[in-house]
């Protein structure tokens, strides 16, 4: 905390901004910072920002590494992916269980991503993934979705699987126009998949907008993910996102609102840097005001 100099002529604290050093992550992805990632031909290796080996990311084909893109928003550099590109968890498949299980309620991911780099690309594209985007598999997955012949215009889904077809835990998707494509958007998912009422079960926050469309009531999967995480496609090197993914944040079981939107705040504000308050909801509160310690 600083001191700030007020008209009385008196000393006055200045409050600490907040970041997630604040809180409990299970995962914190900053590609600009140099000192989390490790370039070969692309990015070979990316580390969480707190617990550095005891979360990595890698792509050692060559042929398939993101690259980092310099000044991509507001002078920050970014994770850029061209639609063949991923990084692969190198932590077992259950490390990510509690994304799809009962016992991971409250469980958040936060990201600031770009989808496609034009308006309406009519392409469905992967933030990240567990099931490779199959009901008979068991995980999550996050997308955005702006095909034409699923008659599906700029819109987010996640469905969370149960490893049994056609019988997901939950699957949830924004209307149409809800997710612009070709542009930042601030993206949170809240899981709570053992939760009575379905529509609890699976809750998108698009520019901490909330949307919980899924009616789903199948159980909730005990069973560990069918695949190693992945950042860029959906696990299984499936949907490859084209795009640019800026900053990430899992959050652990238990996480409440109040957290998830400190989060969003942090993400929008003058911390991370990435100047987007503008977006978020006019009631967000940290749409004006950056959240303090």
């Amino acid at each position: 905390m600083s001191v700030i100099w007020v008209d009385s002529g008196r000393f006055a604290a200045e409050p600490t901004l907040w970041t997630p050093t604040q809180t409990a992550t299970e995962l914190w992805l900053t590609p600009y910072d140099t000192a989390t990632i490790t370039i070969a031909t692309g990015v070979s290796q990316i580390r969480d920002r707190k617990l550095g080996a005891g979360r990595v990311f890698n792509q050692a084909n060559s042929g398939t590494q993101p690259t980092i893109t310099p000044n991509a928003l507001n002078g920050k550099a970014s994770l850029t992916f061209n639609g063949s590109q991923w990084l692969t968890s190198a932590s077992s498949a259950a490390t990510w269980n509690f994304l799809h299980t009962a016992a991971g309620a409250g469980a958040t991911i936060v990201a600031v991503w770009k989808a496609g780099n034009s308006s309406n690309p009519n392409a469905l594209y992967g933030l990240l993934g567990t099931n490779a985007g199959v009901s008979a598999n068991t995980g999550l997955y996050l997308i955005y979705d702006d095909r034409a012949s699923s008659s599906r215009n700029d819109r987010a889904l996640v469905q969370i699987s149960r490893g049994t077809s056609g019988q997901n835990t939950a699957t949830n998707q924004t209307a149409d126009n809800a997710h612009p494509g070709g542009t930042p958007v601030i993206i949170s998912h809240i899981g709570n998949p053992g939760n009575a009422i379905a529509a609890n079960r699976s809750i998108i926050r698009i520019n901490g907008v909330s949307i919980q469309n899924n009616i789903e009531t199948f159980a909730a999967a005990t069973g560990n993910a069918s695949f190693q995480m992945q950042l860029g496609a959906l696990g299984n090197n499936m949907v490859p996102h084209t795009g640019e993914i800026y900053e990430i944040v899992i959050l652990p079981p238990g996480t409440n609102l109040a957290t998830v939107q400190l989060v969003e705040g942090y993400l929008a504000g003058p911390v991370a840097g990435w100047n987007l308050q503008s977006i978020l909801a006019a009631d967000h509160p940290y749409q004006s005001a950056a959240p303090t310690v």
